[in-house]
């Protein structure tokens, strides 16, 4: 596990808390980064997240976990803020008592996600790219960012979902493409396949190279920022198959 339980645990509750604070704004406000959401929606939906990976961190029920008694949206007379920062607190408390490393079932299991480690971190990472995701909406840019958690962040990407849009029509043909976090030491070589991507840590020279802090490459990944916030040098039709083939 890249980072500790506890580790993962204090950014949910640092990042969390300030989606928290963020519902008492306007939320009717549109997120640029989730087409078709405004803030109230991001908040409902990743309060909802945060109810069910509590739930099956807690327990393993062999599948999706029950969830038909979960507060899905606040109670009458519950305001946002409170039943988001109610869900998060939730999190945090029950996870700390869950013992790293027990096995439990997970949507990514053939991704490596068998036990409780997999939702300490999914948990965190969900977190980050919302909280991210509110402050847009709400701020119209990003405050600070943890450069290791975000390279984490960027590590689960090719290690959790870009599996699972392997065997798709990426167009790759053997290009390569380096991602290199300027504030964390982190760095990947990413290979173009005809039917996968493949990303894997470590410093090479690839056809096209791409720079920038770990936030901004992580946005990047998740398709929330556009090129221009990142250094990019060489085979621009590399990027571009790149950034197509990690749409998870």
């Amino acid at each position: 596990m890249p980072f500790a339980r506890d580790d993962y645990l204090t950014h949910l509750a640092h990042d969390g808390g300030r989606m928290a604070d963020l519902a008492r704004v306007d939320l009717d406000a549109a997120v640029p980064t989730c087409p078709y959401f405004t803030l109230n929606d991001l908040l409902e939906h990743t309060g909802q997240v945060h109810r069910w990976q509590t739930e099956a961190c807690r327990v393993d029920a062999g599948g999706f976990p029950d969830v038909a008694g979960m507060q899905a949206v606040p109670a009458d007379g519950q305001s946002l803020a409170e039943w988001f920062q109610e869900g998060v607190d939730a999190a945090v408390t029950t996870m700390q008592a869950v013992a790293p490393g027990e096995p439990r079932w997970t949507w990514a299991k053939p991704q490596g996600g068998e036990t409780t480690d997999w939702y300490f971190r999914r948990i965190s990472q969900e977190t980050l790219v919302h909280r991210m995701d509110a402050e847009l909406a709400a701020r119209g840019h990003v405050t600070d960012v943890d450069p290791d958690l975000a390279a984490d962040g960027i590590a689960e990407m090719f290690e959790v979902f870009v599996p699972l849009v392997g065997n798709q029509p990426i167009g790759g043909k053997g290009e390569t493409v380096h991602l290199h976090a300027t504030d964390a030491d982190s760095e990947w070589l990413v290979t173009l396949h005809a039917d996968r991507v493949d990303g894997a840590p470590g410093h090479a020279k690839g056809d096209a190279a791409l720079r920038g802090t770990s936030r901004d490459l992580l946005l990047m990944v998740w398709g929330r920022d556009p090129l221009d916030t990142v250094e990019h040098l060489g085979d621009e039709s590399a990027i571009a198959t790149f950034i197509a083939g990690t749409k998870a």
